[in-house]
């Protein structure tokens, strides 16, 4: 997998590798692509709270949020107005849509990294 940062591009292969790129203090934009087959997972840093963009062959889709308790992982829906409807796609109080903890963003880069596929620890939501 290839990790990009700044127009720069380093392999990796291993989490502990991922984890040392991501540091502490996570860069602001971070892209991981597949080297098996055209997927990427774009992830936005801020502050404490992260968003992450999802694209493949067939999809390009939205982090929604976390996997709600009880809810399965990898959902997908049409759209956010779906979305807020979706008593599937409940959020945590004070939790706004689009986004997720640094840890649920590493959480993610690390399933992708491992499985190649997209994550399930999110829920996702048609980009428009």
């Amino acid at each position: 997998m290839q990790v990009w940062i700044d127009g720069t591009a380093t392999t990796v292969t291993h989490v502990a590798e991922l984890d040392a790129i991501l540091g502490d203090e996570p860069p602001g934009e971070v892209t991981l692509a597949s080297d098996a087959a055209w997927r990427t997972l774009h992830i936005s840093f801020w502050r404490d709270r992260a968003g992450l963009y999802w694209e493949s062959e067939t999809d390009i889709l939205l982090a929604w949020g976390p996997v709600p308790p009880g809810a399965p992982g990898n959902q997908v829906v049409g759209d956010a107005e779906y979305a807020y409807d979706d008593p599937r796609f409940a959020l945590p109080d004070g939790i706004e849509p689009f986004e997720v903890t640094h840890a649920e963003a590493r959480q993610a880069a690390h399933e992708f990294l491992r499985t190649d596929g997209r994550p399930t620890n999110v829920q996702w939501v048609v980009k428009p």
